[in-house]
This record gives structure tokens, sequence and C-alpha cells, in this order.
């Protein structure tokens, strides 16, 4: 059993990340390309050989990411929720630290987002707009406008300034002291 297979045993059984060196998925790609290289100038009965290793090693690669991957992502929630991750920080690589980081960034701003109530639309995310030909759009909010010319219409702000970019609309400015 080599060094990879004993690997995926402790990490399967472990709830913890295990530690590697930062290097490991270097290395299995370096034994995966001379394995490669070996099979080029392999007779018949080694070419088999190095085809069946190279498709463990694959395998076996893919496993060990699959189950390193699944607990970095349990990990930033554990971190978003308040729990301590110290260990499993410890055990990352530091391409597995960025991706704990990204993670744990995204789910703190969607928690914020959704438990703050920061999912309704925002004044300024909506444009007031005249409309100067008939038109039928998309908007980004994912509804249909059908909008006829001299329309007033408040649309998604990405929408509204294609619009008057394009020439097919106008922003109308409304001062607050002017809203009653």
């Amino acid at each position: 059993m080599e060094i990879d297979e004993l690997l995926l045993l402790l990490e399967k059984h472990k709830l913890r990340l295990q530690k590697v060196e930062d290097e490991f998925y270097d290395k299995i790609r370096k034994r995966i390309s001379e394995l490669e290289e070996l099979k080029q100038k392999a007779n018949e009965g080694e070419y088999q050989r190095y085809e069946d290793e190279i498709r463990t090693i694959k395998r076996i690669q893919k496993k060990i990411f699959e189950m390193r991957t699944g607990k970095i992502i349990n990990a930033a929630w554990a971190e978003v929720c308040g729990q301590p991750v110290s260990e499993d920080m410890e055990n990352m690589i530091s391409e597995e630290r960025k991706l704990f980081k990204n993670l744990v960034e995204m789910m703190r701003e969607f928690k914020r987002r959704v438990l703050e109530g920061m999912m309704e639309k925002r004044k300024e995310e909506y444009i007031l707009v005249r409309i100067k030909r008939d038109i039928e759009i998309q908007g980004i909010d994912g509804k249909t406008y059908k909008l006829r010319r001299e329309d007033a219409v408040t649309l998604p702000s990405l929408n509204a300034e294609t619009l008057v970019k394009s020439g097919l609309a106008e922003k109308i400015e409304v001062k607050d002291h002017e809203v009653s």
C-alpha cells in the first residue's frame, strides 16, 4: 500500500484535516507525469501496469481532494458560526487556506444579507427613467418589462443605465424634497 492510499484511509476516518506538505498535490501530479513518460517508452506488459498505476493514483488524488475540500467547507461554516477551527487551519496547505478564507468571507456576507434583511431592494439599486421608444427588455431582477414610448418607469440600475447609454431612455432626476 502506497503513502497516498494510507493518507486516503486517514482522511476517510478522521473528522479533521490531516497534515500534508504544501507540495502534496504537486508531487502527485509529478508522479503521474513520470508514469506517463515511462508508459510511452514501455513494452506491452509494462504499458498496462503503468496505465493501471496512473488510473489508481488519479482516483486516490480525486478522492483525497474531495474529502479535504468537504472538510474545508465544513470548517468554513464552523468558523462563520463561531466554532474553533484552528487545528484544521494548521493542517491546510496554502491553496486550501485561500479557499477557506474566501468561503468564510462569502458565507459571512450571505449570512449578513439574509439575517439583516439586506436582500430587500435598496432605493439606489433602481433608477427612474423616461422611455423614448417602445421596447421589451428582460430585467436583471428577472422581470420582463414591456415599455411604451413616454413611460416613466423605475428599472434596475444596470438595465436603466444600459438603456440611457443606448439612447432608448433618459434618466429622470428626483430630489428628495420634491417627492411628497
